[in-house]
């Protein structure tokens, strides 16, 4: 049952195609209001991860705890528009940022992975712990979608019962069908290349000088993947990296209400990152597919949140 009816959703006039709908909403939207707090936690390998925490004005028990995108941050638009979006509806806020991404380089070399939802995880356990919220939603962007997916998927009917639901935007579930689609030559592939060999100079006290020089020489994303990110993180090359870090075989194991929230005509994504055939046979996992949107755009004309920050919050209230 939970593939929804393809909804209507119709973007903003000038955003005539796909690489409009998915640049200028990143590009040019400005979120004012949103002040976080942070917190540092410690993590079981003796590295960090920055929490900041966005407050809703009054006293509250239910939180939101969003992750961002690959080599995004809590401050990227989309996480502040959304972050916006709960705190009005008094829900507290959580935007936690992947390793060496808060603005500060970690301790250690490895970075947070497609699949590293055992750092969701060390968040969600932190929350747990020290905090006593009774409602928690999850919500992803892109790879923080995939790692929400994998990891209410990995836990199954042990997910902690203060999780009530989760909405997965723009998720590249099959990861290498959507390595496929974007293309290591297209616009978005060189921006990510280039991206990450940044991320990676900001860290070269971590790395050792001669890998650095030979990873800042790979000329596609996947180059880089296959020699220097999955080796260090214990996969033989980037297609099992792809492979294993994928929610795709989780899906079907999720046990609360989860929304993959993908657009049709997504640059990013293949047709796999939304597997109708998995939805029509879970209770729990629901999948809605809008022809237009992008890569987490989804803007409206002359309104303050996008439609997927509108879809967010109605079924993030109707599983509370």
């Amino acid at each position: 049952m939970p593939v929804l009816p393809i909804p209507y959703y119709t973007p903003p006039i000038h955003q005539w195609n796909r690489h409009l709908q998915t640049i200028l909403p990143n590009v040019f939207r400005r979120v004012e209001g949103i002040h976080y707090s942070r917190e540092r936690i410690k993590t079981p390998d003796h590295d960090f991860l920055d929490l900041d925490w966005s407050q809703a004005q009054i006293p509250t028990t239910k939180l939101a705890i969003l992750t961002h995108g690959l080599l995004g941050n809590s401050t990227r638009t989309y996480m502040l528009g959304m972050a916006k979006a709960f705190n009005r509806i008094g829900w507290d806020v959580l935007s936690w940022n992947m390793r060496g991404l808060s603005g500060e380089p970690n301790l250690l070399e490895r970075m947070t992975t497609h699949g590293s939802s055992d750092e969701l995880a060390i968040v969600i356990r932190h929350v747990l712990t020290y905090k006593e919220y009774k409602e928690i939603s999850l919500v992803g962007f892109s790879k923080g979608g995939n790692i929400a997916l994998k990891y209410a998927g990995e836990l199954e009917n042990t997910i902690p019962s203060e999780i009530k639901s989760i909405v997965a935007i723009s998720s590249p579930c099959d990861v290498l069908g959507s390595v496929e689609a974007m293309g290591n030559h297209s616009l978005y592939g060189r921006m990510f290349r280039d991206k990450l060999k940044n991320f990676l100079v900001s860290k070269s006290s971590l790395i050792d000088p001669q890998a650095l020089k030979k990873a800042l020489t790979y000329s596609t994303l996947m180059d880089i993947t296959k020699h220097y990110v999955a080796p260090l993180h214990g996969f033989k090359d980037d297609t099992e990296y792809c492979i294993r870090c994928s929610s795709l075989p989780y899906l079907s194991q999720i046990r609360v209400p989860a929304l993959v929230l993908n657009a049709q005509n997504d640059p990013v994504l293949s047709a796999s990152c939304s597997p109708a055939d998995i939805a029509a046979q879970s209770d729990y996992l629901f999948l809605e597919t809008p022809a237009l949107g992008g890569h987490v755009g989804f803007s409206r004309f002359n309104e303050e949140m996008t439609w997927a920050e509108h879809r967010t919050i109605d079924f993030a209230l109707h599983f509370k």
